[in-house]
């Protein structure tokens, strides 16, 4: 269980509390911590100077003052006109990340919510409440769609999930025996400031591309294995540590040494089995070792945001000022994301290469009518490397001038993880049709696998003969790669 304290979190804790359900607790100095937060919210407010948020309105309207009378109606306005999304809901994990991401923020001081308010949040997740969450509505200047569709539910308005139905909010919350939490001045601003949908998806798509760089040197381990059983290669010297020491990118060296290991006990270790593959074997560990630089990179950034505090204005307790800024403009996140998809790129071209090898030594098998796997499975893979190079474009300089000029610059931070999330998708399906060849291959071939792979050629060969369409099959094999890295 993840305790909210003034320790760091971290994108394992996301996951945690998003695919295993993990509950959430709140150490005793949190709720302390919250409250001076808070106290210092209410001292400003006392002191009747206009505040961003606090007691004017957003955006375009940073100049008309709010009345004291009517903050606590603001709030609710405030969340009703920020529920512009639209599109299809987030999943259930990904909404628990989201809610768990801005719950995160809170914790780190700058919101100066109340202690009600963060927990109301905390009992979300801990209840299993799922408001519905669009998809689409962020500019990457502050998920204040998702946002404010996660504060409505908390406050007794919008919509939720309550067993596979669309249900009132307040209905949901009384299902599970909590009541609507009434906003105080500043918290509908604080609840909305935030890049949440952004930190808490992109999380969630961090562990699926670790899973899938173990997944893919795990998917050339059996190509090479496939190439020397047919006499067309498997030449291991592009792995060697000396060759790694010579080019010093640790994920590199990392990538070749797992390599490597799965191949350690396999007759392709005993020698030399071809003078020289093809680049798309023999540069793996060098895009594979890019491949790990990018992925450190997004663990970084999102480490960095789930410990900082974003908010606009910024509530400082060691000065007891709230003060407007730009940190919710998260761009080192954005270009993240962003560069992750031309990685994905090179990553799923070297494999759609190495199908187009395998499907040619494929040939005999299909033509005696043995095969399990179709020869044109390869061209769907080529048409999935077409749809991950055209989602490789840059996304983050197409933002849009918005609110009467005064938000005239955004990163784009949504559709650049949205963009990464189906380029993750696509790069999975290759990698299990490069597995799926291979291992066909194998099966028939005269290489020895060795004892570490022979566990992965048995279950991977096993998925190919399910009585099932050929798209549940190649899932199921990808399952069988990430399940057998992890």
């Amino acid at each position: 269980m993840p305790i909210l304290s003034r320790q760091a979190i971290t994108t394992a804790d996301v996951v945690a509390v998003s695919r295993e359900a993990a509950r959430v607790g709140f150490a005793s100095i949190l709720e302390r911590d919250l409250q001076a937060s808070r106290d210092v919210v209410e001292d400003v407010l006392a002191a009747g100077l206009p505040v961003y948020g606090l007691n004017t309105e957003l955006g375009a309207g940073r100049n008309v003052v709010v009345s004291n009378d009517t903050l606590e109606e603001y709030q609710r306005r405030t969340i009703r006109n920020s529920g512009g999304g639209i599109g299809a809901p987030l999943s259930f994990e990904q909404t628990r990340a989201v809610i768990f991401a801005r719950l995160a923020g809170f914790s780190r001081g700058g919101a100066g919510v109340t202690v009600a308010l963060a927990a109301q949040y905390r009992e979300l997740l801990n209840r299993d409440v799922y408001p519905l969450v669009p998809r689409t509505g962020s500019v990457g200047a502050a998920d204040l769609t998702q946002l404010a569709a996660i504060a409505a539910v908390a406050t007794g308005t919008g919509f939720a999930f309550v067993d596979g139905a669309v249900v009132p909010g307040a209905d949901a919350l009384a299902a599970v025996g909590l009541e609507p939490v009434t906003l105080q001045p500043h918290e509908a601003i604080a609840a909305l400031s935030a890049n949440s949908y952004s930190i808490g998806v992109a999380s969630l798509v961090l562990d699926d591309l670790r899973g899938l760089a173990r997944a893919a040197d795990l998917t050339v381990a059996l190509s090479l294995v496939a190439l020397a059983g047919h006499g067309a290669g498997g030449n291991l010297s592009p792995f060697d540590e000396r060759i790694q020491a010579a080019h010093a990118v640790g994920p590199q060296a990392v990538s070749a040494g797992r390599i490597r290991s799965l191949l350690a006990s396999s007759s392709l270790a005993a020698g030399v089995t071809s003078t020289q593959d093809a680049i798309s074997f023999r540069s793996v560990p060098q895009v594979h070792g890019s491949f790990g630089v990018a992925i450190a990179r997004l663990s970084q950034a999102l480490e960095l945001e789930l410990n900082s505090r974003t908010e606009n204005p910024l509530v400082d307790v060691a000065s007891q000022s709230l003060v407007s800024g730009g940190n919710f403009f998260a761009l080192e996140l954005a270009l993240a994301l962003e560069n992750l998809r031309v990685v994905v790129g090179h990553v799923a071209a070297m494999s759609e290469r190495r199908i187009s090898q395998l499907s040619t030594l494929g040939v005999a098998l299909r033509r005696s009518g043995s095969a399990v796997v179709p020869g044109l499975l390869w061209y769907s893979a080529a048409a999935e490397l077409s749809e991950i190079r055209h989602l490789a474009g840059a996304v983050t300089l197409s933002g849009s001038s918005l609110s009467e000029g005064v938000e005239d610059h955004s990163s784009n931070a949504v559709l650049a993880l949205q963009a990464l999330e189906r380029s993750v998708e696509l790069l999975g399906s290759i990698l299990a049709i490069e597995a799926a060849c291979a291992v066909e291959l194998i099966e028939v071939g005269e290489a020895d696998a060795g004892e570490l792979l022979a566990p992965v050629v048995a279950d991977v060969g096993e998925s190919l003969r399910f009585e099932s369409p050929l798209a549940d099959r190649v899932s199921a094999v990808l399952s069988r790669l990430v399940s057998f890295g992890r």
